[in-house]
């Protein structure tokens, strides 16, 4: 049996993450780096972690800090983010339970190219990259479910990356509506309500752009009638409307 004090993470499901993409599979993402391991392999793996909880606001790792160990999200929601020398910050991307947090260097020999705060209390499972590297020498499930990990974060920031390089800051605004209301919308009479509160600041350092420049697009798209802001929460009443926008 697993080790009562360090239960393995759950499996992701298409509402753990979210992302800037113009792709729809990059959704539908249902393992993890558990799902390859045997019962056994999971106990030799989970020998080697800590449990550790961030309070909400609480940052996991810090840019420019050496990486010592990448962490399994068993519950709760952390940003990725970026920040610049001139002080912009972009959001690279919310991981929520069953993902992993702490790449690209896994193995912890470099600084963290990134940042990572969590956006609620976070149960997270710490794994130091030396004991990472030699379980992945001893355990090929392990490696494995680690190289399609990574191959899975890479497509998402490169569909990121082609979204901030090919796409108007009204087209990114519109495509993020539309995956939060394809993630965490509630159909209804007038529309789909978007369950997940998200500020406009989150979205402007989700999709590239100053708050004044969303605050504006948001106005737009209202006076369009396409979406409603109501107590707290985002409406979008026209969902094809969304998907076509083009600013």
């Amino acid at each position: 049996m697993m080790p009562q004090s360090v239960p393995a993470p759950a499996a992701p499901d298409r509402q753990r993450m979210l992302i800037l993409s113009d792709s729809e599979d990059l959704s539908e993402r249902k393992s993890s780096v558990f799902a390859r391991l045997s019962e056994s392999e999971q106990t030799q793996v989970l020998a080697h972690c800590t449990p550790r909880l961030a309070r909400r606001h609480a940052m996991v790792f810090r840019q420019g800090e050496t990486q010592q160990g990448i962490f399994f999200i068993r519950s709760g929601g952390v940003r990725v983010f970026f920040v610049a020398p001139s002080g912009r910050e972009i959001t690279r991307a919310y991981w929520f339970a069953g993902h992993f947090i702490g790449g690209p260097d896994v193995f912890g020999q470099n600084a963290n190219m990134w940042s990572a705060i969590a956006v609620r209390d976070t149960s997270l499972i710490f794994l130091p990259s030396p004991a990472l590297r030699i379980l992945c020498g001893r355990i090929p499930n392990l490696a494995l479910g680690l190289i399609d990990a990574m191959a899975f974060k890479g497509r998402c920031y490169a569909a990121m990356a082609q979204m901030l390089g090919t796409r108007s800051a009204s087209e990114r605004v519109a495509r993020l509506l539309v995956h939060l209301a394809e993630m965490y919308g509630t159909p209804g009479a007038d529309g789909t309500e978007i369950s997940l509160t998200i500020t406009q600041e989150e979205i402007a350092h989700m999709v590239g752009a100053s708050r004044q420049w969303v605050t504006a697009g948001l106005k737009r798209l209202q006076s369009a009638g396409i979406i409603e802001a109501r107590r707290g929460k985002m409406l979008i009443r026209d969902l094809d409307a969304l998907r076509a926008d083009k600013g």
